[in-house]
């Protein structure tokens, strides 16, 4: 039993799965057309001639050579080898299942969220429309296109409204061995926010909040961008606390991270979610609206930050650990056989 990922490693979601797979003893690939801009491993790098006739030669024999090669295939949703998902055919003929996980901006759609007073779609900026590859006037019919593609669709919940067809939901995969937490503060508290993209996540309001404290309590802060992964994580394991974002309605891969080495975090969870987790999940749950609060009560009181942090951990060893996630895949695939 072997598993293919592809073909955009999203978050390092497919680098976490690949490892949960292989805690399981099964082997898992990532296939993918380029390297990641934050440094995720790829296994195999896709490449084709630029002759016509040569292209499709290679095409067709990738695609036997996957279909011999490959039980389950696992692909996000930005796009498959084939146009017009002509390759999920060929592998759902010869009886291979399949699997396409949404991540959010690829799903979501603007009248879904508007609902909320808080979410990415209400000012979100056309050249990030552009990077996330968002064409509100395809997109409806994109989504109709890949739910009668796959056999198997994963999305996160806060993004799954706009689906027709029955979902599993799922949180971001976690290689949790990755990371050995560490607790404690440092005597001068050091916080950090992270953006991916700075207006997506909402870090106008995270910078206002933090310049109004900034005359009331003494500490640190730091805007982090454009960086490696591994040198983000050195930023991560020397903060106190970390804030993730601040309109997206659930958290991200950064909160998950952070939750790992045992750091606190700040996210702002969507209501209709934070009735479903928030009994048991650590997060300081925060908008816009009360993030100054929120950070007051905390600078207020920061050794509460070390007994948050601990959970936090506890947390991600509960529900994002890899191997944990890769089960319940290989679980969802073999009730289809």
């Amino acid at each position: 039993m072997k598993v293919f990922l592809g073909l955009n490693n999203t978050a390092g979601i497919f680098t976490s799965l690949k490892k949960g797979f292989k805690q399981l003893g099964i082997q898992a690939d990532f296939y993918s057309f380029s390297g990641h801009i934050f440094g995720y491993e790829t296994d195999r790098t896709i490449k084709y001639s630029n002759y016509g006739w040569l292209r499709k030669i290679q095409k067709i024999l990738l695609i036997i050579k996957l279909i011999i090669r490959y039980k389950y295939f696992i692909f996000d949703s930005t796009g498959t080898l084939f146009p017009d998902f002509k390759d999920i055919k060929f592998f759902k003929f010869f009886g291979r299942k399949t699997m396409v996980i949404f991540t959010g901006c690829d799903i979501r759609l603007p009248d879904k969220v508007a609902k909320f007073k808080w979410n990415p779609c209400k000012d979100c900026t056309n050249d990030y429309k552009r990077f996330a590859g968002c064409v509100l006037s395809t997109k409806p019919e994109k989504i109709t296109g890949i739910e009668g593609a796959f056999d198997i669709l994963v999305s996160a919940e806060e993004a799954a409204a706009s689906l027709n067809k029955k979902y599993f939901t799922t949180l971001f995969p976690f290689d949790i061995n990755k990371f050995h937490a560490k607790y404690g503060i440092n005597n001068k508290l050091k916080i950090i926010h992270a953006p991916s993209n700075q207006t997506y996540k909402g870090t106008k309001y995270v910078v206002e909040a933090i310049e109004k404290l900034k005359n009331e309590f003494n500490f640190d802060y730091k805007t982090i961008s454009g960086i490696k992964a591994i040198d983000l994580y050195k930023e991560i394991e020397s903060s106190d606390l970390v804030i993730d974002q601040m309109l997206v309605g659930f958290y991200g891969l950064l909160s998950v991270e952070s939750m790992a080495m045992g750091k606190p975090v700040i996210s702002y969870i969507r209501e209709d979610i934070w009735e479903k987790i928030g009994a048991d999940c650590p997060i300081y749950n925060a908008n816009p609206d009360n993030l100054y609060d929120v950070l007051y009560k905390i600078l207020s009181n920061p050794n509460q930050l070390v007994k948050v942090g601990k959970k936090s951990r506890e947390y991600t060893e509960k529900y994002h650990d890899a191997k944990k996630i890769a089960k319940q895949y290989l679980e969802i695939f073999e009730s289809k056989n």
